[in-house]
């Protein structure tokens, strides 16, 4: 699941394509203009990349996505223009270091059946 925070409301059915089209499950919000930052934590939990559009989200919403990556280690990418072909190059730029987690992954032992 690709999180994204932020953006203009009519650039998000842009942002939704561009992730699924790479096959990828769509989040989205809006980074508190209008949803309330509280509910932005669910969101950040259920979310296995994220891209921050940092000139479109208040300062609240800012901060929780930056401490929840750091404290949990999710991938984070931020991007100051909101713009589908600033996404596009978020997305490229956290290609490497999402197939280097992956094969991290492959390396560990399996966890027991507990």
């Amino acid at each position: 699941a690709v999180l994204c925070v932020g953006g203009r409301p009519a650039a998000v059915p842009v942002y939704r394509r561009l992730i699924e089209d790479r096959g990828a499950r769509f989040l989205h919000h809006d980074g508190g203009l209008e949803q309330p930052v509280p509910q932005l934590d669910a969101t950040l939990a259920a979310a296995d990349l994220v891209i921050c559009q940092t000139g479109c989200i208040s300062h609240d919403a800012y901060w929780r996505v930056k401490a929840h990556c750091k404290r949990t280690g999710t991938p984070c990418v931020f991007v100051d223009q909101p713009s589908r072909s600033a996404l596009d190059r978020a997305l490229r730029e956290l290609r490497p270091q999402l197939a280097r987690e992956a094969l991290d992954a492959l390396d560990r032992p399996p966890e027991e059946a507990g």
